[in-house]
């Protein structure tokens, strides 16, 4: 993988890596981490190195902290093997998830487990709130690393919309506050604030970044990742790489023309969170409960039903484009909504492609997402650990 291509924009500046490794170290640790653990007689086979080599290099990896040993597998012919892991403790990353209704800051260790986070909800984002929550957030969060630990700290990953500024009207923000970020540079201000290298991707892409390191069960190489949030986003993975375009914005599928009742707008206009909180404030129900608790929600189930089904019918369109230009594995649809709404997302959306003219296209398997609710915060976290080791 090309990592200065990957990890930030024409527009910004190539981070700093604090801990680079080689292309075969990287193969090494992406492939412990997608089987849990290996013994070097499979790594070396699976990864096409000689014995030795994948001796020597794991070696290197383990007297460096970032693979250990693990309980020998008994049984079998000749001495018991050794497989190596991940040391979870071996490196760490900070994520910041900048959303339209909410900032996360996520600490993340080398095996992906979230060790703590942090949330902070608002109607609208600012600079200013931003950049307040970002200090204050990164020093709670590192006072549970002790100080080895933090030195093993490799940046800060931040997910957020790019053009945050262009759809104040649906976010229901001040256009005023919301032009603040057109001259807004968060890397370097954050890099300046933090002393940390910051590496940024779109929002969605960044929770499909999670998907691809810790979730996509039926190993699809070329898929269309789908979040529902606030605003609909998406990603765009071929050949097991996140794809991100001359801008960062490869799937970003909320822009995608949507023809409804012969009139012309914006995917992000009909499969949207934020359609949803508007028809709950119509009818006089808490609307900020499905932000609140995007694990379970209390709320009238007509509306729901009809939302679902009015999203499905975006998705949908959005699959069938994707199948016809690209020949994908499928699609995933994950968001910021409960496990059961995504089902019946998913379920949904398998129905409106039924209505929709697949003729020369194959058909798309659509699954749903695995990381869940949190796939934005634990993508922003894992961005520099990507960048450095996988």
């Amino acid at each position: 993988m090309n990592i200065e291509s990957a990890f930030h924009l024409p527009s910004q500046s190539a981070p700093e890596l604090l801990d680079n490794r080689s292309a075969n170290e990287r193969a090494i640790l992406t492939l412990i981490r997608q089987r849990i653990a290996l013994p070097k007689a499979e790594i070396a086979q699976l990864t096409g190195l000689s014995a030795q080599s994948a001796t020597v290099i794991i070696k290197k990896l383990e007297t460096d902290g970032l693979v250990k040993r693990l309980a020998p597998i008994k049984g079998g012919v000749g001495q018991p093997k050794v497989p190596f892991g991940l040391n979870a403790n071996g490196a760490f990353s900070i994520g910041l998830k900048v959303g339209r209704r909410g900032f996360d800051m996520t600490l993340l260790d080398l095996k992906g487990n979230v060790k703590a986070t942090l949330h902070e909800k608002f109607d609208y984002p600012t600079v200013s709130n931003l950049l307040n929550f970002a200090e204050r957030a990164f020093g709670v969060l590192t006072k549970n690393l002790d100080k080895a630990q933090q030195n093993l700290v490799r940046g800060l990953g931040v997910a957020m919309p790019f053009e945050i500024w262009s759809w104040a009207e649906e976010a229901g923000a001040p256009k005023k506050e919301l032009e603040e970020w057109k001259e807004f540079d968060p890397q370097t201000a954050l890099e300046s604030l933090l002393k940390l290298p910051v590496f940024i991707k779109n929002d969605a892409g960044a929770a499909c970044s999670a998907e691809m390191s810790f979730g996509n069960p039926k190993r699809y190489d070329s898929f269309l990742y789908i979040f529902v949030g606030t605003f609909l986003g998406g990603g765009l993975v071929l050949n097991n790489q996140l794809i991100n375009g001359k801008t960062g914005n490869a799937g970003a599928i909320g822009s995608l023309p949507f023809l409804s009742q012969n009139h012309q707008r914006q995917l992000i206009t009909q499969s949207s969170l934020y359609l949803l909180e508007s028809e709950l404030e119509k009818a006089g129900e808490d609307a900020k409960h499905i932000y609140e608790s995007p694990s379970y929600w209390q709320c009238n189930e007509s509306l729901v039903e009809n939302w679902v089904r009015e999203t499905a019918k975006g998705l949908a369109f959005a699959s069938q484009c994707a199948m016809s230009l690209l020949d994908l594995d499928g699609v995933i649809i994950d968001g910021a909504i409960p496990s059961n709404i995504k089902e019946l997302l998913v379920e949904a959306t398998q129905r409106a492609l039924k209505d929709l003219d697949m003729r020369g296209i194959t058909p798309a398997q659509i699954s749903p997402g695995h990381v869940g609710v949190k796939a934005q915060s634990i993508g922003s976290a894992n961005l520099a650990l990507q960048a450095n080791y996988f």
